[in-house]
């Protein structure tokens, strides 16, 4: 397993929160029977991509990466709680597991043709987000797509709810507030769409 160092100090919070729920966390989140709009969603961005491998950035219990695989993509999942991953990656039988923090990717220029990133960057402060997109932009090819998954309408700061009960940071973007920080950080925003769910909203961004 390789390791890169996380950049942000609050990481380290967000890792040992997830680390204390690993079962719990699994089990709420590794099948999309609680998010059915979220399997179209990826089902859709992975029929668009060209040829090449994909990345689960964040993979937390492994489903979206799961389903990627089920397509015959070949998929390296990446998150920077080891709890979490090494359960995740010897349950779906993955020897390609990842451990590192967003701001810190220990790929080559341009090695994925996609990247999923569900739920990962809102865990990274607004002045911190310029350098995850950067970043993704940097591992994708020329061409590749990336899914990024955030939240809008709420107030940024560490919170838990009933269903997580450990404390966890929150960033909220406006939709085109992200976008256009995808923008700055030399995405192309291909497509922005405010889920069913909830309060989500998905950004598709091309390298």
């Amino acid at each position: 397993m390789i390791t890169a160092t996380a950049t942000w100090p609050g990481t380290a919070q967000v890792s040992r929160s997830y680390a204390s729920l690993v079962a719990h966390y699994t089990a709420m989140t590794a099948s999309y029977s609680r998010f059915p709009a979220l399997r179209q969603e990826v089902e859709e961005f992975l029929a668009g991509l060209p040829e090449g491998p994909v990345l689960d950035l964040g993979c937390g219990a492994g489903r979206d990466a799961q389903l990627a695989a089920a397509t015959g993509r070949t998929v390296v999942l990446a998150d920077v709680t080891p709890a979490l991953l090494t359960a995740t990656a010897t349950r779906l039988a993955s020897r390609s597991a990842v451990c590192c923090d967003a701001l810190a990717l220990p790929f080559r220029a341009g090695a994925f043709a996609g990247i999923i990133a569900s739920g990962v960057l809102l865990h990274l402060p607004k002045p911190y987000t310029a350098g995850a997109l950067e970043g993704i932009r940097r591992v994708l090819v020329p061409g590749g797509r990336a899914l990024i998954s955030m939240k809008h309408g709420g107030k940024d700061g560490w919170r838990s709810t009933d269903d997580f009960p450990a404390p966890r940071w929150f960033t909220y973007y406006e939709p085109e507030e992200f976008a256009s920080a995808c923008r700055a950080a030399g995405l192309r925003v291909a497509r922005l769409d405010r889920s069913t769910r909830k309060d989500w909203f998905t950004a598709t961004t091309e390298g």
